[in-house]
């Protein structure tokens, strides 16, 4: 069989086995092939299963490989453009095969396992501590307005992931170790046995909170996307940026919405100029993407309130509502 076929989720529980090393790292699949999470499931063979793509709630998961060109090609054609894709590594022999452009890029990331930690909890006037209602999420307010939070997900049993948040003006202040520190309390105290943490590898800040509460050295994992491998300002030096850039604009003439991700590399990288050129090539394409996007994108934060930049993506608002 060189096509995938879409499993019933009846059928997830064939995948167990398959699975089985992604899933130990990947909450994601753990919770899809569980039912504790929607998801949607194709593989190779719908009785003896080899290979599979899972689609769920943090990305798509290519398991297993082939050697098939026509399974390969099928498994490309079956993802979209814009996916993020972690790859089982032994795919990625065959992984230029498998992907749906050729303008992808890896991703390095790192997985933990976290464990309770003591940590004395300590809050600036003015914030407020809230609990959610099931006694594991916890939230911090200025006022109303919530400025950090740390919630678990993908729970299945009593595994699940977390992640902290906390707003810009906010951090470096040692409010999402504390934050972290006091769910994985709430979790142990529930019976949980097992709390992961994903990043991208260049995520340093994210991974120095990791390390504080983690069990061994972190899993090395992949993924693959047409996208910044990167999550906030500073994980990316300024040359890596103009190469990234540089990247993605030689895709646009294949890709067009890859300018999107070449001004969120130009911005990143103190280009100015050439940032505001790749939106308005967007504009000029009548891109089919939101204005909010661009500017709500963490990569395009110091663009905000640009005079040309604002310009562009009210262009672009008009353009939505135009007729036809």
């Amino acid at each position: 069989m060189t096509a995938l076929v879409a499993l019933e989720s009846a059928r997830f529980g064939r995948l167990s086995t398959l699975a089985a090393p992604m899933a130990g790292l990947h909450g994601s699949i753990a919770a899809v092939l569980a039912g504790a999470a929607e998801g949607r499931v194709w593989v190779n063979d719908g009785a003896e299963p080899r290979l599979a793509v899972i689609d769920g709630p943090e990305g798509t998961y290519l398991v297993g490989t082939t050697h098939d060109p026509a399974l390969a090609r099928s498994i490309a054609e079956l993802l979209a453009d814009w996916v993020y894709l972690h790859v089982d590594p032994v795919a990625l022999g065959a992984i230029h095969r498998i992907l749906p452009n050729r303008h992808m890029l890896p991703h390095p990331r790192l997985a933990f396992r976290l464990r309770p930690a003591r940590y004395g909890f300590s809050l600036p006037p003015p914030l407020v501590l809230a609990v959610d209602a099931d006694g594991l999420g916890h939230r911090l307010y200025e006022g109303t307005n919530e400025i950090a939070r740390c919630l678990p997900d993908l729970i299945v049993g009593k595994r699940c992931e977390i992640g902290v948040w906390v707003h810009p003006a906010w951090r470096r202040r040692g409010l999402a170790v504390q934050l972290v520190a006091a769910v994985l309390s709430a979790l142990d105290a529930a019976g949980f046995t097992e709390v992961g943490w994903h990043c991208h590898a260049s995520n340093r800040a994210s991974a120095a909170i990791a390390r504080k509460f983690a069990v061994g050295a972190p899993a090395a994992t992949l993924a693959y996307s047409a996208s910044l491998p990167a999550e906030n300002v500073g994980d990316l030096d300024p040359q890596t940026c103009r190469t990234l850039a540089a990247h993605f604009e030689a895709g646009e003439a294949e890709i067009d919405w890859l300018a999107f991700h070449a001004a969120c590399a130009w911005s990143l990288a103190g280009a100015e100029d050439q940032a505001l050129a790749a939106v308005n090539r967007l504009v000029d394409r009548h891109w089919n993407g939101e204005a909010d996007w661009i500017a709500g994108h963490w990569a395009m934060a110091a663009l905000v309130g640009h005079p040309r930049l604002s310009e562009a993506l009210d262009t672009l608002k008009k353009q939505k509502t135009q007729p036809g």
